[in-house]
């Protein structure tokens, strides 16, 4: 008779990888830096920029949010696009496993009245973009940052490697018959799978139809191109109020970084991944590394506190709880 290891310990051993990451920024920040110099940095800042950063930074979510919307073909109001939107922010900082993406899909397949495979697949259409506008603007920063050769190789595979990735759903987005017969191809030797991934692929391959239609993907990028132009500005406005001497190649380049380095395993919420990737961006601008670290928790507290209080509304006007929730995305993600 085989033993089966507790679902405990299985959960254990999937954190161990981003609680390993997390730990290991949160000891690199402590060694590099400080930490009773913390305090004076903050008191240094300028929080009359605050106001600004909140409004913009309420213009990143409302930019998103109509970008969302369009890729979903307004199956869904804008402001349950919008609530839903910071409900997967809220899950993402007090979930493990990145749960937030899962949830939104799930989220708004009721209020779309789509499944969850075709409402996936529009968060993974949103997700490309996204990687593909980070990946641009690493390319044009990256180079003038460090200035080396290697930086712009660099940025250019990235780059490639989101085109392919776009390719690969513009394909599947125009081939819909053909992507069922692929996949059978692909997985001959494991039945199961085979009837899975085909069983999914329909629903999936939908939710991909805004990318068949040229006008709706262009209006897709110029919200996200938006989003990510007042994404900048609200770490740029922030940033004015630690580094007045702050130049906006340092908004673009600390919005790449850190956007790719989140994409890191880490502990729910980024912590400790995030300070880290903001402060080593900062260096390479001789930033003082205390106020570096000072600017980077402001920042996070605001994402924290903005898209949580919007998140907990969500919640509470569907009537679901976080716990509720999470045992449906832990049912779902097996």
């Amino acid at each position: 008779m085989t033993k089966t290891k507790p679902a405990g310990s299985n959960t254990l051993l999937r954190l161990l990888p981003g609680l390993l990451v997390t730990a290991a920024a949160v000891a690199g920040l402590f060694y590099f830096i400080d930490m009773d110099q913390l305090g004076p940095a903050l008191r240094i800042a300028d929080f009359t920029w605050f106001p600004l950063v909140l409004l913009i930074f309420l213009g990143t979510l409302t930019t998103r949010t109509f970008a969302w919307r369009t890729i979903l073909q307004e199956r869904a109001s804008f402001k349950d696009c919008f609530l839903v939107l910071n409900q997967a922010y809220l899950l993402n900082n007090v979930l493990p496993f990145r749960l937030g993406e899962l949830g939104r899909a799930v989220l708004i397949s009721d209020r779309a009245r789509m499944g969850f495979w075709e409402a996936l697949s529009t968060v993974v259409v949103e997700r490309v973009f996204d990687l593909g506008l980070a990946a641009a603007m690493l390319l044009f920063t990256l180079p003038l940052v460090v200035g080396a050769d290697w930086a712009r190789t660099a940025a250019y595979i990235s780059l490639g490697l989101v085109v392919i990735g776009f390719a690969l759903l513009f394909w599947m987005a125009s081939n819909p018959k053909q992507v069922p017969a692929l996949i059978e191809r692909l997985t001959g030797r494991w039945p199961t799978l085979r009837e899975w991934l085909v069983d999914k692929a329909g629903a999936f391959t939908q939710g991909l139809s805004a990318l068949r239609d040229g006008k709706r993907f262009l209006r897709v990028l110029f919200w996200m191109v938006l989003t990510w132009l007042t994404n900048v500005g609200w770490y740029f406005v922030l940033m004015r109020a630690f580094f007045p001497m702050a130049e906006w190649l340092w908004g673009f380049f600390t919005v790449a970084v850190s956007s790719l380095g989140v994409a890191l395993p880490s502990s729910p919420g980024y912590i400790g991944v995030f300070e880290g990737v903001l402060v080593g961006a900062l260096s390479l601008f001789n930033a003082d590394p205390a106020v570096a670290l000072a600017f980077a928790v402001v920042g996070h507290v605001t994402y924290f506190v903005v898209t949580g209080i919007i998140g907990i509304i969500g919640f509470w006007q569907q009537g679901e709880s976080l716990g509720g929730i999470y045992r449906k995305l832990l049912n779902r993600q097996a």
